[in-house]
């Protein structure tokens, strides 16, 4: 299905500027972002090595232990560290966090793994084992088979920057997490980010220390993927979607002078309590073409697409599918196998509960944007843009500098910042400029705005027979409190340079990677010519409307191909 522009709600442009020809992502290395944080640092991948290791001193490490432990204790203690006499130990109860962790640290200067395992009245005690131990018959609450990564307290959380090149967030974790023996639920983000570019963002895992995800880079994939940065100290607490101050772009426009069901079309049919119908919508075979009919498809993916829509005309059953359905597909992969297991043929709740929790809640934040962006295209066609009108909403407390992103939508501590209506009075009188207007991404507490952004919000409601301002089905596993986005955003930092160029295919940007190899931007000459631009957006903000102002052209993958169409012709 082809999905233009309009058919998500946005068509209209802001100024009234000349516009200009130019080719986004003919490589996907022409487009890199970097997450910057809560604190404004931008998150930068230049080191994969593992951080060097504090092992306490075996005299300092004794001392600790004698000051925290019983007599009896310590006696027991030496039996496993000194004599050697046995191959594990259950140390007694110890519920206080901070003692278990210097115990935990003290430990690591002998050759022992340590684990904290929970007591079947819930009391917490740390187990020793020795490198040839396999942790037998000590507590029903410790597994024979062990944990693999016993060196990290379960509880514990290490950041860490992955770098990612033309490969999906999703499907990053789906690799690491399998080369991990882990779920996926264990990694924690602060956002998603594009496909088709160079990536890096800032990560947590749960239960896992810096020497085993330094090893990952040996396994990941030709250096698409990398990981690297890892924190030393173990964190306490995930890292939460929307926690991030923003994204740095840079991205170079060449030739300066062109799918599947859209994902909000799933989260309305969610919404509706249709959530049969919007796992099939999942399912339906992609059409790479984008309608082309002369575009040739990728044998594999038409194998793909054959097995997929077999089943979804009941051909073949879902174990079968899902045998045909490549690793990388982790999508239908999930859905498929829960379908497979017995009893759950028709359990259409239980497949969409399979798919990763922030990839159900992306069909949520669909239906938000769509509706906010039916809301924008409405107040930019039917209002003045210099000044705030009568109706409009804007922050009770005046600052409209940041919001926070709609992806935190999902907390259920979350307060959404108070809003009121412009009135007709500071209407009148130009008191508030345009950049103070927030519309709203509807949930259970935010408010609608007057005038035609609050007759379009309305009228999707009814059409759509959907409710944001009540709760969600609770099966679905989310809810909606809603929040601001501004209606015009300003890209911050902006530089931009003209790159002379030799080829269409030449590798110009420098990526994170490239960059600790030692190389250096490419181009410098050539009768080619393209546009690197780099800016920076606040979080809920995208570089592709930012580009489509610029350039008056659609910014649609659709558009894109177009382009590069012509640029070939020509």
């Amino acid at each position: 299905m082809v999905v233009r522009e309009t058919d998500v709600g946005i068509e209209a442009f802001l100024g009234d500027h000349q516009g200009f020809t130019a080719i986004l992502k003919h490589r996907y290395s022409d487009f890199i972002v970097h997450e910057v944080r809560l604190d404004g640092s931008v998150v930068k991948l230049d080191n994969l090595q593992e951080p060097e290791r504090h092992i306490p001193d075996k005299q300092e490490a004794w001392k600790c232990l004698k000051e925290i432990l019983s007599e009896e204790t310590v006696t027991q203690l030496s039996r496993i560290l000194v004599a050697n006499e046995i191959e594990s130990l259950k140390l007694p109860t110890e519920d206080d966090k901070q003692r278990r962790k210097s115990i935990h640290d003290a430990l690591k200067a002998f050759p022992v793994s340590t684990e904290t395992t929970t007591n079947g009245d819930g009391s917490k005690s740390i187990v020793l084992f020795t490198k040839k131990s396999r942790g037998d018959d000590l507590s029903g609450s410790v597994n024979r088979k062990r944990r693999r990564n016993t060196d990290f307290p379960k509880g514990a959380y290490t950041s860490f920057i992955l770098y990612k090149e033309n490969t999906d967030t999703n499907e990053a974790i789906s690799r690491m997490s399998a080369m991990l023996r882990t779920s996926p639920k264990h990694f924690f983000f602060a956002g998603t980010k594009d496909k088709r570019a160079v990536t890096s963002q800032e990560m947590r895992i749960k239960g896992f220390g810096p020497s085993r995800l330094a090893a990952l880079n040996k396994g990941l994939r030709s250096g698409q993927i990398a990981v690297g940065n890892f924190s030393t100290a173990q964190l306490s607490e995930p890292l939460l979607l929307g926690h991030l101050s923003g994204n740095q772009f840079t991205i170079l426009l060449r030739e300066v002078g062109g799918g599947c069901n859209p994902t909000h079309k799933v989260g309305i049919q969610l919404l509706a309590g249709n959530i049969r119908k919007a796992v099939e919508m999942i399912l339906e075979p992609l059409d790479p073409s984008l309608g082309d009919p002369n575009a040739s498809i990728n044998p594999k993916r038409a194998e793909t697409n054959k097995a997929l829509a077999e089943y979804l005309a009941g051909k073949i059953s879902a174990s079968d599918a899902v045998e045909k359905i490549p690793q990388w597909m982790n999508v239908e992969r999930a859905i498929l196998s829960s379908y497979a297991q017995k009893g759950a043929e028709k359990d259409h709740r239980r497949a969409f509960g399979a798919l990763p929790y922030t990839l159900r809640l992306m069909y949520m934040h669909a239906v938000q944007s769509y509706i906010w962006n039916n809301m924008a295209t409405a107040r930019v066609k039917g209002g003045r843009l210099d000044f705030a009108e009568e109706g409009d909403l804007v922050y009770e407390d005046g600052d409209g500098d940041s919001e926070t992103n709609a992806e935190a939508s999902e907390q259920d501590d979350k307060v959404v910042r108070s809003v009121r209506k412009v009135t007709a009075e500071e209407a009148g009188a130009n008191r508030v400029p345009i950049g103070d207007v927030v519309l709203p991404l509807l949930g259970e507490k935010v408010e609608t705005p007057g005038g035609p952004a609050g007759a379009a919000v309305q009228n999707l409601i009814e059409r759509l027979k959907i409710d944001l301002f009540k709760p969600i089905d609770k099966g679905l596993g989310f809810r909606a409190y809603g929040s601001y986005r501004r209606l015009i955003g300003m890209p911050k930092d902006v530089n931009y340079e003209i790159v002379r160029h030799h080829t269409d295919d030449e590798e110009i940007l420098l990526t994170d990677r490239r960059e600790m190899r030692g190389e250096r931007q490419g181009g410098g000459e050539g009768e080619k010519c393209a546009l690197k631009i780099q800016f920076s957006l606040e979080s809920a903000e995208y570089a592709t409307m930012c580009l489509r102002e610029l350039t008056k052209k659609e910014s649609t993958v659709l558009m894109q191909k177009t382009e590069l169409k012509k640029s070939s012709v020509e």
